[in-house]
């Protein structure tokens, strides 16, 4: 490969000019321009390692790791050495290291220990127009170390998105383009039928249908045009979708599809292992096209040149964290213009390309010009405490390229006085001190903190549960294959919840002499795992290497490791308010989600390592607690909890603070404003109306609350035309009543949030009486039984009548006592209907029982459309 032939050395003398004259430059160019590998050479040539070592740091470890890789490939150096790669729990650097790639999160560790960076000449923060949560505190950081440090040089390296905040941020610091050749590239508007816009209104069967027909009618244009299967197979398609599931699940439909012997499909997400990443970039076989379906990874971060045609869902997955309950949420929701337009452009590299993009012009119009920053929706309280041990307290004027606003640095103010790691004057205390040595969120960092601290004897037990929680989730379950999944799962159960679950998980893997075959038979995920194990022993080192303790494998009871747990995620410890209800400090209406080992078990209290908001409020990794932890944890907790659960209100003024030692704590004052409370007649009066796609539904109040009235048949039509999925958020917490066309009512008083979710997953025409039989009662040891619970899943969560008199309407629910007896009933509660159906299709696999490939098959379809209706 001709390295000089690439787009970035027709301006590498511009480049190195504006490094002449200027501490900062910025650099943009579309993705292909040889800007990231390219840049640390130019500047390496020019001298500029000399002094100090050139930084790149890269917002996803797996750039880190290929960037390197190419750069010390081209030089034709040992690797690592003269380039070399940092990442969390791996450096594969050495003392002749001159170029260093790092992921962002490397240089705010590195900044702890070198808050001046002695070491480096020049930084360059690639990907900056991604604007990570990371990306922006490393340039408010960097422009510190510019104001002390003459001879230090930062270069901004950006897609050509909105690169003059950057240059406006850094009074004024140059932009040099780059630019590369590209190609027309036509746009074709081709919205689903239906109106549906995310992967779930569309069932995703309707959004995976429609890209099935869109690849084969790029099949059946480029056969016609080029009159040759050889021709055909030149230039692949670029498929972008929201996640990793409806990306395996978009490769599956493919691979069934009649023409899929044409195609050389592979999947393109954070998830996959490098190897299976840099697939992408080979050619595919002869006489096939490849097919990649994509994660917005491919939107800047990975260069595959030889895409043609690019097929566009419109989505993405973003993080949102609520400051004020600490709780977060996975939103799929549509990407910017920007986003779109970076989409668009991977089908014009190497030739005339062609854009399908799954929505309308007039939906594409009507989105933002560019994604809100990670900063604005993200948990802050992890860069608050790395600000303070750098010494900077005046959280809430540091100088962001945007500032978070005051809610998120008082909540994670807040946060951190709860965990113990701020004293009175906002400064380090001991317990914070011990919490920076490790690599953590901060409140997994203080798990391990509390067992050192209180709790030597389960020290083990607690790096264990901070390796989980820093990782993704090793358990799959593969779709068809549900049931098999959970019962290998339940191998590992433990009576002390998630927790538990945890430690005897991890005991086994570690004691299986055939690790990939022990995570196969288990549906595990081997890398997870390897993460898990290796992550342990990383943090094990800190402890024992900085902290000087010795780990005693195995050692302590659980009641003290449960302890440590909540202390460290003393936000999310809560206390029961109703059946299967619970409530934190700060958020109500909590559930244990359905993957809990905790699902359907009810103790008093529990502590949960998440909490998240899908279609509800859930807790995720659970454990439970009793008085006399709480009592261990906090002498003020449970007073709190007690006050919370009566009053069922949250007083956002009252936390517990631990004490900077870490001392019994007690209730603080926030320092954050108070909100103005409106009188009635100065609130903005409400609508009378809800306005939901092309339709307006009448509003009324109902037993005291404002009330949607929704004919089903306009509801259905209304969803799934809405375009705008921030309108259906924004009417989550209104009430409804849906009308149903034979005169009954269904999901009376219901939220919106829950009626959109129903209307989106489910068919909600009731079922005929004649259809099912709600006398069924069926024994599952029993031969016949067992074939007639089979036979009637099919009626699960269908609508029927409840009640004769009143003509209301609910869903079709599974109910079992346990003793092998299923039968049916009609729950008028959505909520009630998908927890009891999940609870009994749980309690039926774990039933001493064989079942035939089709019972299989129909308890895993059920299976995969309960776990739906939780996502």
């Amino acid at each position: 490969m001709d390295y000089k032939a690439l787009p970035v050395y027709e301006q590498k003398q511009k480049i190195l000019d504006c490094m002449e004259n200027n501490q900062v430059v910025i650099v943009e160019s579309p993705t292909g321009s040889g800007k990231t590998t390219q840049i640390p050479v130019i500047l390496y040539e020019a001298g500029y390692a000399t002094n100090g070592m050139i930084a790149v740091t890269q917002p996803r470890r797996i750039a880190a790791l290929s960037v390197s890789e190419f750069i010390a490939k081209q030089m034709k150096t040992p690797y690592p050495g003269l380039v070399g790669y940092k990442m969390r729990f791996e450096d594969n650097t050495g003392a002749d290291t001159r170029i260093k790639i790092m992921t962002d999160g490397i240089l705010l560790q590195e900044m702890k220990l070198d808050p001046w960076l002695s070491k480096y000449s020049v930084v360059m923060v690639d990907e900056a127009h991604e604007r990570s949560l990371n990306i922006d505190f490393i340039l408010g950081l960097l422009k510190r170390v510019l104001r002390e440090r003459s001879d230090f040089h930062v270069i901004v390296s950006s897609a050509t998105m909105n690169t003059q905040a950057f240059s406006d941020y850094f009074d004024g610091a140059p932009i040099v383009s780059i630019n590369t050749i590209t190609y027309p590239v036509s746009v074709i508007y081709d919205p689903i039928q239906g109106g549906a816009t995310t992967a779930t209104e569309a069932g995703c069967d309707m959004l995976l249908s429609k890209i099935c027909a869109t690849v084969d009618r790029v099949l059946d244009n480029e056969e016609a045009e080029s009159g040759s299967d050889a021709d055909a197979a030149k230039g692949g398609i670029l498929i972008f979708l929201p996640g990793e599931k409806i990306i395996k699940d978009c490769v599956e439909r493919l691979l069934i599809c009649p023409f899929s012997r044409h195609l050389h499909i592979l999947p393109l997400y954070g998830r996959l292992s490098k190897e299976e990443q840099e697939r992408v970039f080979d050619d595919p076989p002869a006489g096939k096209k490849k097919v990649i379906v994509t994660t917005n990874i491919a939107e800047t971060s990975v260069t595959i040149h030889d895409i043609t045609t690019v097929i566009d869902s419109g989505l993405a997955k973003l993080n949102f964290y609520s400051p004020r309950t600490f709780t977060s949420s996975l939103n799929e929701t549509p990407v910017s213009k920007a986003s779109c337009n970076q989409r668009k452009g991977r089908a014009g590299r190497t030739h005339a390309g062609t854009c399908y993009r799954l929505y309308s012009r007039k939906d594409f119009e009507a989105r933002p010009l560019y994604t809100t920053e990670e900063i604005y929706r993200t948990d802050l309280s992890e860069v608050v405490l790395r600000m303070a041990e750098l010494g900077i307290t005046d959280y809430f004027d540091f100088d962001f390229i945007a500032s978070p606003g005051r809610e998120g640095i008082i909540g994670a103010v807040d946060t951190l006085h709860m965990l113990g790691a701020l004293d009175e004057d906002n400064c380090l205390s001991a317990i914070g001190k011990m919490m920076v040595l490790f690599p953590l969120e901060p409140r997994i960092s203080r798990i391990i903190v509390e067992a050192v601290m209180r709790f030597p004897d389960v020290i083990d037990k607690t790096l264990t549960a901070a390796a989980f929680l820093s990782a993704n989730s090793p358990f799959l379950l593969p779709a068809n294959e549900e049931m098999e999944a959970r019962k290998a799962h339940h191998r590992f159960r433990d009576l002390q919840g998630d927790f538990g679950t945890y430690i005897n998980l991890f005991n086994a893997y570690k004691q299986s002499d055939y690790k990939e075959k022990f995570c196969n038979k288990n549906y595990l995920d081997d890398r997870v795992m390897a993460e898990i194990d290796n992550i342990k022993w990383q943090l094990g080192q800190i402890v024992g290497e900085k902290l000087g303790l010795p780990i005693v494998e195995g050692s302590g009871n659980m009641s003290d490791y449960l302890c440590c747990i909540a202390a460290g995620m003393i936000q999310f410890v809560c206390i029961r308010t109703g059946r299967e209800n619970y409530r934190s400090l700060t958020a109500d209406h909590i559930c244990i989600h359905p993957g809990s080992v905790m699902f359907r078990q009810d103790p008093l209290f529990i502590v949960a390592g998440e909490i998240v908001r899908t279609s509800r409020i859930f807790a995720m990794s659970v454990s439970p607690l009793t008085k006399p932890m709480l009592d261990t944890i906090n002498p003020a907790l449970f007073e709190r909890l007690k006050a919370c659960k009566t009053s069922r209100k949250y007083d956002e003024e009252d936390t517990i603070d631990f004490g900077a030692q870490g001392a019994p704590g007690s209730l603080r004052h926030s320092k954050g404003p108070k909100k103005d409370k409106l009188s009635k007649s100065a609130q903005a009066p409400q609508a009378d109306a809800l306005s939901l796609g092309d339709f307006m539904f009448e509003t009324t109040k109902i037993k005291g609350k404002k009330t949607a009235i929704l004919p089903l048949e306009y509801l259905v039509l209304a969803v799934r035309g809405e375009k705008d999925k921030n309108k259906l958020k924004a009417c989550e917490q209104l009430r409804g009543q849906i009308k149903l066309n034979a005169g009954g009512l269904l999901m009376d008083g219901e939220k919106m949030g829950t009626i959109i979710n129903a209307v989106q997953l489910l068919d909600l025409n009731p079922l005929s009486e004649k259809k099912w039989n709600r006398r069924l009662n069926a024994n599952i040891y029993d031969q016949v039984g067992k074939e007639s619970l089979v036979d009637s899943l099919d009626w699960c969560l269908h609508t029927a009548i409840a009640k004769q008199k009143n003509r209301e309407y609910g869903f079709i629910t599974l109910y079992n006592d346990g003793n092998g007896n299923y039968w049916y009933k009609v729950s008028r509660g959505f909520s009630t209907a998908v927890t009891e159906t999940h609870h009994s299709l749980e309690t039926l696999i774990e039933e001493n029982i064989d079942f035939t490939h089709e019972e299989e098959r129909k308890i895993n379809s059920l299976l995969g459309i309960v776990n739906k209706l939780y996502e």
